[in-house]
């Protein structure tokens, strides 16, 4: 039996209304997601402090703005020497078009600050043969607890303490997986962060240091690069910025030790005192499902420029997919592992593995010890101490600095002979403690 225009009109209308009211806000609860990392919001763990600081620093002029749908802008750039675009948390991959893109705007010479971890800044990273190594990040110098790792940032001739939250590792690697360059195109990279060279990558994801995990080499993991390119005939370009912790200009780290200094003087080390800076809001998730989904049209009717009508009903077809598309995929999109950072002082140290016997369980708590000792009272004899060796000097030092010691703590370097198995949880809980 055949439907009626009539019957077809009453059909589409009761679709509408029935998409309108109940699929759209059933959609909207399940695909919900906080927003974070954005610069325009002022929650804990957004930027809003970085842009501020930017617009309104005294010595500095720069033109901050932002990218809402897709990095098409950068080609209507004049001068993109004098331009940087910010990313930070990279929640969705970049396709390779939108890579080209990025490739043509650094080989027209502008530059990029990635900040990534446990996201997707690696669909970034691959264009420079190196990765973030998505595993937990442990070193010993840490304050309060372990996911907020101190170290140096190098800067033109000057460092900066800088304290960061849950960082990964940036590793080199063999070759690229994506080649998106012009020809006889070439940079050179260059390591200004790094961790100390007691750290180490929790390789089987277990949350405590064991045998199994990658230990650091001297140098220590990379933490910050940057690549500067050049063209065949030596002219610089563009430059690229990796630093692999996403948290490090959020809000609530902004006024930790010197990372609003660092970042202020990154800007300036890049673009020069005046310039345009771009924050790429098109990586984040948004406040609701109707604001994704408003996202996601505008970046792909973006795409299609011109006035014919066949382009026309083509942006029409094509914003009908995409309304389509996002629904499903907004149900789809796999979420970034630990994309939250969790400031929890409470938060377990991860030396719970005391090795495979009791001395090397011993040897753990005494590195552990002492190298908590180091930082507490800033004993710089230890620096570049072995263990060996800081266990001679200890007793010296307890009395120069007059530092009083738990009786435990005693045993553990004076007679760690006398040490049973059932002793090193008690030791270990008062470390924790300490």
């Amino acid at each position: 039996m055949g439907i009626s225009s009539r019957s077809g009109i009453i059909i589409l209308l009761v679709t509408v209304t029935l998409s309108t009211l109940v699929l759209f806000p059933i959609l909207q609860i399940v695909v919900e997601r906080d927003p974070q990392l954005s610069a325009y919001d002022d929650d804990w763990n957004d930027i809003s402090y970085f842009r501020q600081a930017l617009e309104e620093n005294e010595d500095t002029s720069y033109n901050v703005s932002a990218i809402l749908s897709n990095p098409a802008i950068l080609d209507d750039i004049e001068d993109p020497s004098s331009s940087l675009l910010v990313i930070v948390g990279i929640e969705s991959p970049y396709t390779e078009l939108e890579l080209k893109i990025l490739v043509k705007f650094m080989e027209r010479g502008g530059s990029i600050l990635v900040f990534g971890d446990y996201d997707y800044s690696n669909t970034i990273a691959q264009l420079f043969a190196i990765e973030f190594v998505q595993h937990q990040l442990w070193d010993q110098n840490y304050r309060d607890n372990v996911s907020f790792i101190e170290t140096k940032a190098y800067l033109d001739g000057k460092s900066y303490n800088v304290l960061l939250n849950e960082p990964v590792a940036i590793k080199d690697l063999n070759s690229q997986s994506l080649n998106l360059w012009t020809s006889n195109i070439d940079w050179v990279p260059n390591v200004f962060m790094r961790t100390s060279h007691n750290s180490w990558i929790d390789s089987d994801d277990d949350g405590a240091i064991t045998p199994n995990d990658e230990a650091a080499p001297l140098s220590g993991f990379q933490l910050g690069v940057k690549c500067d390119l050049r063209s065949e005939k030596g002219e610089a370009l563009g430059s690229a910025i990796f630093i692999s912790d996403s948290s490090l200009g959020i809000n609530h780290m902004w006024n930790e030790n010197q990372n609003s200094f660092f970042l202020i003087a990154l800007v300036e080390s890049i673009i020069g005192t005046d310039g345009e800076v771009l924050f790429d809001e098109s990586r984040h998730t948004q406040e609701s499902f109707g604001a994704s989904l408003f996202q996601a049209a505008l970046g792909f009717y973006f795409l299609l420029s011109g006035d014919t009508l066949v382009l026309q009903i083509i942006r029409l077809n094509v914003l009908v997919a995409v309304i389509i598309l996002t629904m499903a995929m907004s149900l789809r999109q796999p979420e970034p592992r630990r994309l939250f950072h969790i400031f929890d002082i409470r938060k377990p140290r991860p030396f719970r593995s005391y090795g495979h016997n009791l001395d090397n369980g011993i040897l753990v708590l005494q590195e552990v010890f002492l190298e908590r000792l180091r930082l507490r009272y800033q004993i710089y004899e230890f620096d570049d101490k072995s263990r060996k060796e800081r266990i001679s000097m200890l007793p010296d030092l307890l009395n120069s600095y007059n530092i009083p010691l738990d009786d435990d703590f005693k045993v553990l370097v004076g007679a760690p002979k006398q040490i049973r198995s059932n002793d090193l949880k008690n030791i270990a809980q008062k470390l924790s403690a300490w």
